[in-house]
């Protein structure tokens, strides 16, 4: 993905950012030694379920004979099927539903609901005109994992030679502070990250690195803060 980003000097610039993704040093053989990958099957559908079969027959003693007798809750056609492209759908009583309404509830910290609202569906704001903001505002790396739960990585990347300068000189300047940076969305610089429309808001901080004539700048996503409990320590 592209984003639009700003640095100290009120540069801007279009760089790439990608997720962080391991080696996966994991191959799966079967008792041959032959290659094997899992799959993901259909267990049922929704016509044979258990619970239909119970409305069906009114007791449980009848499902037990039926179960003897035959199959009634395989459907020959599709019991066992190898699913490859699925999409998460919602359903009810009377089918997929279309239009779907999300609620945020809101606790306290003993778990209790305190609130319950529509959810706001933000749009995003990194791949746009407005420049993801450079703040000026640094945390320390020792004291920002202590303050912030960190979900997500990503790393930004340059697509040419001129956006390499420009995001060397980003990950010297934080190497050198031993800082992380809040970066901002928004004209005002005064919103937290969206990466898509309706998605969850983040705080975001920039980590820079340099080794030689290399960098790395990792973009640290968090959307919860670690706070001290007020009665700490009381007696």
């Amino acid at each position: 993905m592209a984003i639009n980003i700003s640095n100290a000097n009120n540069r801007d610039a279009v760089v790439a950012f990608e997720g962080l993704l391991g080696k996966q040093e994991i191959r799966y053989v079967d008792k041959k030694g032959e290659p094997a990958q899992n799959a993901r099957v259909l267990k049922a559908d929704s016509e044979h379920e258990i619970p239909v079969l119970l409305k069906k027959a009114k007791k449980l003693e009848k499902i037990g004979k039926m179960l003897i007798d035959g199959d009634p809750e395989v459907d020959m056609e599709l019991t066992g099927m190898i699913l490859t492209d699925t999409s998460k759908v919602y359903v009810s009583p009377r089918g997929i539903v279309h239009l779907v309404e999300e609620y945020e509830l809101i606790h306290d910290a003993k778990g209790d609901l305190q609130k319950r609202r529509l959810r706001e569906k933000a749009m995003q704001n990194m791949n746009s005109d407005t420049p993801v903001n450079w703040t000026g505002k640094f945390i320390k790396k020792e004291d920002a994992v202590r303050r912030f739960v960190f979900t997500n990585t990503k790393q930004l990347v340059h697509i040419n030679g001129l956006t390499f300068d420009f995001l060397y000189q980003m990950a010297e300047d934080l190497d050198k502070k031993n800082s992380l940076l809040l970066l901002r969305g928004g004209e005002k610089a005064d919103q937290p990250l969206v990466m898509n429309r309706g998605g969850r808001p983040y705080n975001a901080f920039l980590e820079g690195r340099v080794k030689g004539d290399g960098y790395c700048l990792l973009l640290h996503l968090s959307n919860m803060e670690l706070k001290r409990p007020s009665n700490a320590g009381a007696e």
